[in-house]
């Protein structure tokens, strides 16, 4: 009689044992995978980090949990620091664009940016030369001298 009832105590041990074996990957897979999908791409692309290759690897490789647990600990923290560095503004002011971080200027300031035209010549000769909006020109004006 005894031995039936811990014969029976250790086969249920044993079905405990692979239960939790099974449930507790599967419960890291679905916490890491809602993790990675509700972050937007922009912080993954601030962070140096791949979604899609994230995505994959929790999904299809998820032996003991282990690509979660590896998200989790290693890869999370960074998005995390990016969002918090967006947050307080401590990439500046600007956007997130898809190609990556975009600085924004007030309105009507363009930086380094001079219309195309006749501006003092940089090389400090007491002349004007040619801006063509991008580079100068080798087209050079004396202003007359009036008396």
């Amino acid at each position: 009689m005894i031995a039936s009832a811990w014969f029976g105590l250790g086969i249920g041990f044993f079905f405990l044992f692979w239960a939790v074996l099974a449930l507790v990957p599967l419960a890291l897979l679905v916490v890491a995978l809602v993790d990675i999908v509700r972050r937007p791409d922009w912080q993954w692309k601030l962070a140096g980090q791949e979604k899609i290759l994230w995505l994959l690897l929790v999904i299809l490789v998820n032996f003991l949990a282990i690509p979660s647990l590896i998200y989790w600990f290693t890869i999370r923290p960074k998005l995390m620091a990016v969002e918090q560095a967006a947050a307080s503004g401590q990439l500046g002011p600007g956007r997130v664009t898809f190609s990556g971080w975009e600085p924004s200027f007030p309105p009507g300031f363009q930086p380094g940016v001079a219309p195309a035209g006749w501006h003092p010549d940089p090389s400090g000769a007491s002349q004007f030369r040619w801006w063509d909006g991008v580079r100068w020109t080798e087209q050079t004006w004396t202003q007359p001298q009036h008396d």
